[in-house]
């Protein structure tokens, strides 16, 4: 059975369309190279690449909290020269720093400074690294791997010191990653790239009721009034009794971004963040945790709505083609402009067959009679809900009675 999902958005309170997009923390993704290396200026630009293509910063931010677990290194900052280095005398000093704007060998060790130089053995394991002085005597583009857990977590530690990488900055900051070149010196010419990174993740949302119908789930969640640091809402569920198995058919899972990045058992599953919207994974080893029962982690294999705009408190999505007397695993994650993913508890539901007489009311009420194959939370339905069903059948007998005489 093709497995369909629609998400009911109910109506606006008003609270606008979200801030995910921090106040002071303009979109960035885009530099300059200016400056001076052996009396002649250079001139140049630079930019964030993803497996070889650019990152549309209009989509969101690309740093969150996935970024540094997973240890990504598909991230690329690319560098176009214009006017270029001296293309005679010996090549200028050649560096790499992340953290605060005006990093530097000797600006690391003011007090107070967030910056770590990016190099083949720092971070561990960044063998594949590269930085090459003379690439900036042409004009083709230059490709530099950016390591995320050195961007995410810069450190101000002393040379000798390996820094440890926390995945926590504490909310929205301003980084940037840039490459000097020159002498040594107070003033050397640089290319910059400046980057906003959060891995704290928005206010988790409170999944309300689950309500069963026909072969279906009706979830609704909300947020404290006032909430604005979610972006988007999305599903996730599983079967209870397959819990490595995603619910949702393979077309809707290719269909369908993701719009959260995870790292689950060393993959980093990146939300989108690219022209054609397509979802995109990188293996790294030795990380994350397979999905097993009994812990469900927030894992995008396992989406079962499409994204639902966070313009309201009060949100829903039925999700369709389950199997009637399943148990399934449903929660909602919160999901902000950086892609960081902050989840509901987690609650049990299970579809059942409607009788008919209710089916239209089962599809659009959470809380109906368990009797007419809706629940909401696995509760069994109070005489005073089943009052108003018996009363509206009782009418319902005697009108078509009059009329058969």
């Amino acid at each position: 059975m093709t497995r369909l999902t629609r998400q009911i958005l109910v109506f606006t309170l008003g609270l606008g369309v979200p801030s995910w997009a921090v106040a002071d923390q303009p979109m960035t993704g885009s530099g300059t190279c200016t400056g001076m290396v052996d009396g002649v200026a250079i001139a140049g630009t630079t930019s964030m690449w993803i497996k070889d293509a650019p990152v549309d910063l209009s989509k969101g931010h690309p740093f969150g909290k996935a970024e540094c677990e997973c240890h990504s290194r598909d991230v690329q900052m690319r560098v176009v020269m214009q006017t270029t280095v001296s293309q005679v005398g010996a090549l200028p000093q050649i560096a790499m720093w992340t953290g605060d704007d005006v990093c530097s060998d000797s600006a690391r060790r003011v007090p107070g400074a967030r910056c770590e130089q990016i190099t083949t053995n720092n971070p561990p394991g960044n063998s594949q690294f590269k930085l090459d002085a003379s690439s900036f005597r042409q004009t083709v583009p230059i490709d530099i791997g950016l390591p995320g857990e050195a961007i995410t977590t810069p450190q101000s530690l002393p040379a000798s010191m390996t820094p440890t990488y926390s995945c926590d900055t504490g909310g929205p900051q301003n980084y940037t990653v840039q490459v000097l070149l020159g002498p040594s010196g107070p003033s050397p010419a640089t290319c910059k790239l400046p980057l906003a990174v959060n891995t704290r993740g928005p206010t988790a949302p409170t999944l309300d009721t689950v309500g069963s119908g026909n072969s279906a789930l009706t979830v609704r969640w909300s947020v404290p009034t006032g909430t604005t640091d979610a972006q988007y809402y999305q599903v996730l569920c599983r079967s209870k009794n397959s819990p490595n198995t995603p619910v949702m058919s393979e077309d809707f899972l290719s269909a369908t971004p993701y719009y959260f990045s995870a790292c689950i058992d060393g993959v980093l599953y990146r939300r989108p963040l690219n022209s054609a919207n397509t979802n995109t994974t990188e293996a790294r080893p030795g990380l994350g945790a397979t999905p097993v029962a009994g812990k469900f982690l927030v894992d995008p294999r396992f989406i079962c709505s499409d994204r639902i705009t966070a313009t309201t408190t009060d949100l829903s999505a039925r999700i369709e083609g389950l199997n009637n007397g399943e148990d399934y695993e449903v929660m909602v994650v919160a999901i902000d402009g950086y892609g960081n993913a902050t989840e509901s508890a987690v609650v049990i539901g299970t579809p059942q067959p409607t009788k008919g007489l209710l089916d239209d009311v089962c599809t659009n009420e959470a809380n109906c009679p368990t009797g007419f194959g809706c629940s909401a939370l696995g509760a069994s339905a109070s005489p005073s809900s089943l009052l108003p069903v018996a009363t509206f059948v009782l009418l319902l007998g005697r009108s078509r009675r009059r009329r058969a005489r």
